[in-house]
């Protein structure tokens, strides 16, 4: 049973909007040069932790999304602009409903000595958050600049400027409104025609409402490319500091990698690892690492399946919440049909096991859904 009327409603209209025909985008220009996307998905599922905390209380979910997509190909510059909204709604926990609009523009320079990108995106975000042991509503604006220069056949740079505000509605004094201001130099050799050797700088300063600032430096070397025989992607490694204000410092090393594995034609694994400094919706600082495993595998064209597990831990720094520590363990398994060109069906399991100090926070979570999801 749907939990809310509007539910209902949204879960027969994105059936009836089904397309029975075939075709590759609702409309082009100018042949495929410009193109205009339409898509939508419904999905209904259980939560048995809506709130991420030991409470353990659960609740059954409708959630669906409808937007439109715009693509343009021609000339230098390339154009991708996404509008779309998001609904939840909860049986239960209905004060927990939220209607999330996202908006996001991408223009892509591919032709010059000097390539690159920027993007900008607006968004409404509600989710469980397990490092305050809430559901959060916020406001999200992050912007990103992405230049590539070559300074000879052998060496190139890249610099990547971002942004990112954070803005939360809920009325809650514990939550801190964040701005982080980032830039990143790189310099690249082209080690081999498969094989980019590079050392590269990033300073990011980052800022929250009644809490203090923050400096981080992060110095690395990697190589980026085809790191072995059918295995591609980036490794770095290097060294990092944090610098709060009010004369705290902290620093570890770590490890950035995401690598990509074609094991045979229908086998596909993707590996993550990554440590890095963070600050939290309380404007708290943590130590975070995660390292992720994922698979997919397609049975058929029409049939694949996804599935992955994930270690990390967060370290509390400064004496926050008494110096609190959490462990998380999470798997997950899905699969997908796809029965046309436009219309899929899926259906996904997961969990995720918390191990804190703190005993508010020790709690696991189960997650069952069903989805529909249609594009043209």
């Amino acid at each position: 049973m749907f939990p809310t009327r509007s539910g209902r409603f949204l879960f027969a209209a994105l059936l009836l909007a089904l397309p029975l025909h075939r075709a590759s985008a609702l409309l082009n220009f100018d042949g495929t040069r410009n193109q205009i996307f339409v898509f939508g998905s419904v999905s209904l599922g259980y939560n048995s932790n809506v709130f991420s905390d030991s409470t353990q209380r659960g609740d059954t979910n409708l959630s669906g999304e409808v937007g439109a997509e715009y693509n343009r190909l021609a000339g230098a510059l390339a154009v991708n602009a996404t509008g779309k909204v998001g609904y939840q709604t909860f049986s239960k926990y209905t004060s927990e409903n939220a209607l999330n609009p996202n908006f996001s523009i991408e223009l892509i320079k591919g032709e010059g000595r000097t390539t690159g990108s920027f993007s900008a995106k607006f968004f409404r975000e509600s989710r469980s958050d397990s490092s305050v042991n809430l559901r959060t509503n916020s406001w999200n604006v992050p912007l990103d600049l992405k230049l590539r220069y070559p300074f000879s056949d052998r060496f190139y740079g890249t610099s990547e400027t971002g942004y990112v505000s954070r803005s939360y509605s809920d009325n809650n004094p514990l939550l801190r409104d964040y701005h982080d201001y980032s830039e990143a130099l790189d310099l690249f050799y082209v080690y081999t025609s498969k094989l980019d050797l590079v050392a590269g700088y990033r300073i990011r300063y980052s800022q929250v409402t009644a809490g203090p600032d923050t400096y981080d430096h992060w110095f690395n070397v990697g190589a980026v490319g085809s790191i072995l025989a059918k295995l591609n992607g980036q490794v770095r490694i290097g060294y990092e500091v944090r610098d709060i204000s009010g004369g705290e410092s902290f620093n570890h090393y770590n490890a950035l990698a995401a690598l990509n594995w074609i094991v045979t034609r229908k086998l596909t694994v993707t590996g993550q690892v990554s440590r890095d400094f963070n600050t939290i919706a309380t404007g708290a600082s943590i130590d975070s690492f995660v390292a992720a495993l994922r698979a997919n595998y397609s049975f058929t064209r029409k049939l694949e399946a996804e599935g992955g597990i994930a270690y990390g831990r967060n370290r509390f720094l400064g004496g926050t919440q008494n110096n609190r520590r959490d462990d998380f363990f999470s798997a997950d398994l899905g699969a997908r049909y796809k029965i046309n060109e436009h219309f899929k069906v899926g259906a996904s399991y997961s969990y995720l096991k918390n191990w804190s100090t703190l005993s508010f926070s020790d709690f696991d979570r189960q997650g069952f859904s069903v989805d529909i999801s249609s594009r043209f």
